[in-house]
């Protein structure tokens, strides 16, 4: 089994409402749906620096939901079958990443 590690952050209600709201559209618990963001942090991040010197701003756009971004962005003939196989092995990158310590901050 993997070592794990404790992370506490204090945040506002206001992002405990959002957390708890995508758990919930996702059906999973608000630690997995922690887990599972930490878990891409890298790929996210690089993503939000990429958008941020596309738009050449600070406060990227992303038509205002990250998810209706990627629909209207995505190839036309992608399946959900294909979004899931993607997210998976998004999954197993990740995990990969964490197994030769490249998913640590430095």
């Amino acid at each position: 089994m993997a070592r794990t590690s404790f992370i506490a952050a204090r945040v506002s209600d206001d992002v405990i409402k959002s957390l708890d709201e995508v758990a919930v559209k996702r059906n999973i618990t608000r630690p997995d749906l922690i887990r599972e963001l930490l878990a891409n942090c890298h790929s996210f991040y690089t993503f939000i620096e990429m958008e941020k010197a596309r738009q050449q701003t600070d406060r990227i756009t992303l038509n205002g939901n990250l998810s209706e971004w990627i629909m209207n962005h995505m190839p036309e003939d992608m399946t959900p079958e294909w979004v899931h196989f993607l997210g998976e092995v998004m999954h197993h990158v990740a995990d990969k990443l964490v197994e030769q310590g490249k998913g640590k901050p430095e």
